[in-house]
């Protein structure tokens, strides 16, 4: 079963995102900013990690600096109300193992078709 953590500091698009991901049968774990997440992710051990670009706390260049040192390295979906330019993304897709990103508000289709990308 494919583990997704979800990692936003929102408590409603967090809980909206487990129940779709969790209807859609795969196993989810929940952190509310950058700090909890690099605390349980060597015991959840996700496969992808949706993670909120503008949380308190840890920068997400600190988050994906500190998780290339962690030995769970799972591939990351952006989420985040920037719009990038494609420079941007491609700096982006070059910081640890970021795999796609979503510009919020998006729709939940849009979030799973990101997801199902990356599913093994």
């Amino acid at each position: 079963m494919t583990k997704i953590m979800i990692v936003d500091d929102e408590p409603d698009l967090r809980e909206m995102i487990d129940l779709m991901m969790t209807k859609e049968g795969f196993e989810t774990e929940l952190a509310e900013e950058g700090t909890e997440f690099l605390e349980k992710i060597n015991e959840f051990q996700p496969d992808i990690v949706t993670l909120d670009v503008m949380m308190p706390g840890l920068t997400t260049k600190e988050i994906l600096e500190k998780l290339q040192k962690m030995k769970n390295n799972p591939k990351i979906i952006l989420l985040t109300v920037v719009r990038f330019s494609e420079g941007e993304k491609k700096k982006l897709y070059e910081m640890g193992n970021v795999v796609d990103y979503v510009a919020k508000p998006f729709e939940i289709d849009d979030l799973m078709d990101s997801i199902k990308k990356f599913v093994e």
